[in-house]
């Protein structure tokens, strides 16, 4: 039986190795890979313990609230668009059309920047009333307008990043990457050795490093990935209906069943994208109004046992999105799904042992005041688990023309959200929003489950047909 299971073991390593690597530069850009999460995780992990200690439960909570907002403007900013751009950037570079990339980059960062500009305008006008009305908090609505700066520069580098993961290349990012994570540990360093802590003061150290990432990201991408080489075009109204429309591409697959263009996809990724940013902030929205400071800082140091398990989540988003966009055959799609699930879950099964014993050295590590931080942070890291064994799902699921039904499955799952909210949050405090984020994955995972199911039986049935 061991040597049976030991054999199933490496039988699964083998396929993951011939799914990620595939050839020499493919096992050096895995390794290079490894690298920015590898320290983003360490760096990051020991910033929020000196975070927590500094500020201490009820600054903490503040801060929380503010990176949500600020967390929110940036995905309002995004909307799919980047995930859209890597899929039609990728496969324009897998066709050989150079031009065709660079038009996807441009289309993608005047939107995204746009979007950025208009979000931060509204939201700093509404600090107010989120501040004082919805989290009683006056002293608030600064702290929420600073947050939102780094937003800028945060879709200033947001081309780049999706240049280089459309050419499969992952060194520049990591040089990049690294460097943003090293700069941000020295700037929190600094607070601590000073014992300068404030939470306006841990928000500026991130508005710098977005800064600084912006600057050296822009340096190293072609000017014709951000503006196109002819010059900007003039104001003209038909030049402003294009400003928003992506342009139309030739690359489609032969035999694809997804025949979504990419301003189709984009449309149906930024309506399922709000819906996930919504489920995803709905916790800490909800926490401000029915709970504490002090509580919202236990669960926001109860969240950072979670960063492990979110470095291996987006690795495999990031490693599936541009090798995905070439799939069209029904075998091809299956065959992948299968194999990528086997190694999901593999990387899942020591991610629930992690989730059992890592967050019980909470009061050891950010202080007795965050003692109750244990019981949900188990409970989000098995949440992750889950989501990392149903990604292959989420982003093959793409090429079977999901694109178009996912946002009622994220609809589904927003609705379960705010109902476990609304109902535990009273009883049982920050243990009802980490259960509702065990609910979302699941929920999620099943729904998407039997779509799939149900999409290979009907293209089955057509084959036989």
């Amino acid at each position: 039986m061991a040597q049976s299971a030991r054999a199933h073991l490496f039988e699964v390593w083998g396929e993951l190795k011939q799914i990620l690597l595939g050839s020499r530069r493919g096992v050096r850009d895995v390794i290079i890979s490894m690298i920015p999460p590898s320290v983003r995780l360490v760096t990051g992990f020991v910033t929020s313990v000196l975070i927590a200690r500094g500020l201490g439960p009820a600054r903490l909570g503040q801060y929380a609230l503010a990176i949500s907002l600020a967390e929110t403007a940036g995905q309002l900013s995004d909307l799919g668009i980047g995930q859209t751009a890597v899929r039609y950037a990728a496969r324009a570079v897998g066709a050989g059309d150079r031009d065709g990339q660079l038009a996807i980059l441009r289309w993608a960062f005047r939107v995204r920047l746009s979007l950025e500009l208009l979000v931060i305008l509204v939201l700093s006008a509404l600090a107010p009333v989120l501040a004082i009305r919805v989290w009683r908090m006056q002293e608030l609505t600064p702290l929420l307008r600073l947050g939102l700066a780094p937003g800028v520069f945060g879709a200033l580098s947001a081309v780049p990043i999706m240049y280089f993961q459309s050419l499969k290349r992952f060194d520049m990012n990591a040089i990049v990457m690294v460097g943003q994570a090293l700069i941000s540990f020295a700037g929190i360093l600094l607070l601590a050795v000073s014992h300068a802590w404030s939470v306006q003061l841990v928000l500026v150290v991130g508005v710098v490093v977005a800064a600084a990432g912006a600057v050296v990201f822009l340096s190293v991408v072609p000017r014709a990935a951000l503006v196109p080489p002819s010059g900007l075009a003039p104001m003209t109204r038909a030049n402003l209906v294009n400003f928003w429309r992506s342009p139309t591409s030739s690359t489609q697959p032969s035999g694809a069943l997804d025949d979504t263009s990419a301003h189709g996809f984009a449309l149906f990724m930024v309506l399922s994208s709000v819906i996930v940013m919504l489920s995803l902030k709905a916790d800490v929205w909800l926490m401000g109004y029915y709970l504490d400071a002090r509580r919202l800082g236990v669960y926001s140091a109860a969240t950072r046992f979670t960063l492990p398990l979110v470095v291996v989540l987006n690795a495999l988003n990031v490693t599936l999105w541009p090798r995905v966009s070439h799939l069209a055959q029904p075998r091809d799609i299956r065959r992948l799904m299968r194999k990528m699930l086997k190694i999901s879950l593999v990387v899942a099964l020591p991610g629930v042992i992690y989730s059992f014993v890592i967050p019980q050295v909470a009061p050891l590590l950010f202080g007795t005041a965050y003692a109750q931080s244990v019981l949900p942070a188990q409970l989000l890291c098995l949440g992750y688990c889950v989501a990392i064994l149903i990604c292959p799902m989420g982003v093959i699921g793409y090429s079977l023309g999901l694109v178009r039904v996912n946002w009622l499955v994220n609809l589904v799952q927003l609705a379960v959200v705010v109902c476990v909210l609304v109902l535990l949050l009273p009883r049982v405090g920050v243990v009802g929003a980490a259960l509702a984020f065990v609910a979302n994955a699941t929920v999620g995972g099943v729904i998407q489950a039997f779509v799939i199911r149900s999409r290979f039986a009907r293209v089955r049935a057509e084959s036989a047909g």
